[in-house]
C-alpha cells in the first residue's frame, strides 16, 4: 500500500506545496500495522471525495490524500473539515 499526501496553501500558496509519500510495506511492522489500521478506520467506501470548509480562507491549507492499495482512491479536504480518523492519518504521514 502507498500513501501520498499533497498539501498546498498558507501564505506561500502553490510555491510552498509539499508532497509526502509513504510506502507502507517498507515501514517497520508496527508502523505498517498502524498505517493499515488508520486507513481501515477511514471507511473509504463512506468517505466523500471532498471534505472542504464552507467558507475557506485564502491561507487555509488544502490536502489531497491518495491511498493506493491496488485501487487508488483520493480525498481532497481541509484539515478542519476532516473526521478524526483522517486527521490522525495525516499526522502519521507527516511524522513518517
Amino acid at each position: 500500500m502507498r500513501l501520498s499526501l499533497h498539501c498546498v496553501g498558507g501564505f506561500t500558496g502553490p510555491a510552498g506545496a509539499q508532497t509526502r509519500d509513504v510506502d507502507v510495506d517498507s515501514l517497520t511492522a508496527s508502523d505498517a500495522a498502524r498505517a493499515r489500521r488508520l486507513v481501515r478506520a477511514l471507511d473509504l467506501a463512506q468517505l466523500p471525495p471532498t471534505l472542504l470548509k464552507a467558507r475557506p480562507q485564502s491561507w487555509d491549507f488544502t490536502y489531497t490524500l491518495t491511498i493506493d492499495d491496488g485501487t487508488p482512491r483520493q480525498v481532497r479536504f481541509h484539515l478542519d473539515a476532516a473526521p478524526p480518523a483522517l486527521r490522525e492519518l495525516v499526522e502519521f504521514i507527516e511524522r513518517t
